[in-house]
Order: C-alpha cells, then structure tokens, then sequence
C-alpha cells in the first residue's frame, strides 16, 4: 500500500482556542500554552483566569498623549493659515511627521493599532510639574478655529510650552532607552517652537550626580563658541554683527554653565580649535554660522541617549537642543520635527 501523503492541519484561530479552553474548563492551561507559542494578547481579546493581559510598554500612555499633541497642534498651526514660509505653516508640517513617527515607533515598540485608535486621556491643563511627577503631557489648547493673528500665535505658543516643565522631563526618563532621542527631540522642538513665538519654557534645575557627563558636553561648546568668535570677527556691521554677538553671548553663557556643573572635571579650554574652511569675509561668516550650529545641533542631540534617563541631565539636554534650534533657525536654517535627528 503507498504510504498516505502527509496532510497539514488547519491551525486554530486565537478566538477558537479560546473558546475550546472555555468548553473543557481549562482556562490556566489556554494560557500556559499561549503564552509558550509566543502568542501576543491583544487588548480586546476575552479575559480568562490566569491568562496574562498585555503590559503597557515603558512610558506608553505619556507618548499616546505626545503623539496625540501633534495631531493637534499641526490642526492649530493651520488652522492660522498665513503665508506657507510662515512659523504656523511650517510647525504644521512638523507636527503632522511628528505624529506619523511618533505612531511608526509605537507599533514597533508592540504598542496594538487598537491602543493606538483609542481616545487619549489627557491630563488637566495645569497640572502638578514637580520634577518628581510622571503624568502625562496636558492637552493643548486649540481654542477658537478662528483665532487669528496676534491673539492665534499667543494661543499656539502657550499650546506649544503645554509638552514641557519638568514633569515631561521625569515622564521623557521613564521611556524605554532606544525612544528617548526621539521624544526628546520633539520635546526640544516644542520648546524651540514656544520660544519663536514667545513664550518660555520651564526647565527641571541642571544639577545631577555625575561632573564628567557635564564635562563632555562642554568641548563641543567650546568649539562653537570659538567659530562664533570669528563669525563675529568678520561680521563688522549691521543685523549679522549684532546675531552673532547675540549667538556667541548664549553660547558662552552655556560654556560657562556646563564648566560650573563639571567642576574639577572639565579641562582647560583649548586656544584654538579647528574651522572646516578658511574665514575672511562676512558671506563666508554666514556660511561657518550655519555650519557650525547645525553640526552642534547634531551633536547635543546625540547626547540624549547618554543620561541614563536622570531627570537633572535629560532635562539640561533638551533645553541646550532647543536653545541651539533656536539659534539655528534665527540664522535660517530650517526647523526640523527632530532637531538633530534628521
């Protein structure tokens, strides 16, 4: 007799073997064999005794809010209209690919496109932003669809500043380490967006417990400040000579903040430190200006992966990543939805 082929069993759907480990009472054993299989338990799935239900992944329901806030921020932002070279119009277009980012990384983070399509629960306007609090961001402000000019951009930058202070910090700290860059470069964003429009940002104080994290920081200031220097040097007059020495005041000023935090720590200043190409002119000023500072935006974003997540440090990252998007944009550089990232 030939040997019958070998037939393949239809596999199960999730729902049937839920539905036979009802019928036949075993409801610790379904489990036991699912969670064996690597099953993934989606959140609207039947509960049974014993079977585990999905965990929330490190800082989830603070990111479902951010990414929410960038829905509805870029709505505000458009809502103002304006030219499309405008700041409104251009954080629209920020925060629609903050948002869709923001989603990509949660779907990969495990996070189901039912949590996902979820309302999301905010927390009150006002709410507590001691440096130990982790709820998450409160919602924006959206106000009246017609508010327009002065009054609209004052309603855009107070729902810009909405993400920050030092509760968003704590709550950035508990995220897992491979998003913190991310979430802390929209973050900055917020905080660099707020400032352009006028309004400040609340920071947690930049103390922490380890100088020489501080004091790697500070050889990249000095090196911006150095090129600014010459940038200033060789802008003798007018609107480029007073930025530049508005631009080498702040960048001195966080030289001098991160010298004072390293302590014994920090070394010497250099005397010197190289320029990527030779400057005698004002036009190649401008153009060391804006290399410099996008290269140091690069370069502070890359340290939010350093901190380890302490609420001191992260939070002093982020602020000197906005405060250099700041100054970045003042020199024409174009705003990015992750200053440094992209």
């Amino acid at each position: 007799m030939p040997e019958e082929p070998a037939v393949a069993l239809p596999r199960p759907t999730r729902r049937r073997v839920l539905s036979m480990g009802l019928q036949l009472g075993g409801g610790a054993v379904v489990a036991a064999s699912l969670t064996a299989c690597g099953i993934r338990l989606e959140d609207d799935a039947p509960r049974l005794p014993g079977l585990p239900t999905r965990q929330p992944v490190a800082g989830e329901a603070w990111l479902l809010t951010l990414r929410q806030h960038c829905t509805d921020l870029a709505g505000q932002a458009r809502a103002l209209g304006g030219s499309s070279r405008s700041v409104p119009a251009r954080l629209a277009t920020l925060h629609t690919r903050q948002a869709a980012v923001l989603e990509t990384e949660l779907l990969r983070l495990g996070v189901p496109r039912t949590v996902l399509d979820a309302p999301v629960a905010t927390a009150t306007p006002g709410a507590s932003t001691s440096a130990t609090t982790t709820t998450a961001p409160t919602a924006p402000s959206t106000g009246p669809s017609s508010a327009s000019g002065a009054a609209g951009l004052a309603a855009l930058a107070a729902a810009e500043a909405t993400d920050l202070g030092p509760a968003a910090i704590t709550a950035l700290g508990t995220v897992v380490p491979e998003t913190m860059p991310l979430a802390g470069a929209v973050l900055a964003q917020r905080a660099a967006a707020a400032t352009l429009l006028g309004e400040a940002a609340t920071w947690p104080e930049p103390t922490w417990s380890e100088p020489s994290l501080a004091a790697s920081y500070l050889e990249s200031t000095r090196a911006a400040t150095y090129a600014f220097e010459v940038v200033a040097a060789q802008s003798p007059k007018g609107a480029q000579r007073t930025l530049a020495l508005a631009t080498l005041a702040t960048l001195k000023a966080r030289a001098g903040q991160q010298e004072a935090l390293a302590g014994a720590a920090a070394t010497p200043p250099a005397l010197g430190y190289p320029l990527p190409f030779t400057v005698t002119t004002p036009a190649a000023a401008r153009t060391l200006a804006v290399r410099v500072l996008t290269d140091l935006r690069a370069a502070v974003a890359r340290e939010l992966a350093s901190t380890g997540g302490e609420v001191g440090p992260l939070g002093a990252v982020v602020q000197w990543l906005a405060d250099t998007e700041v100054l970045a944009s003042r020199w024409g550089v174009a705003l990015e939805p992750f200053p440094g990232l992209t």
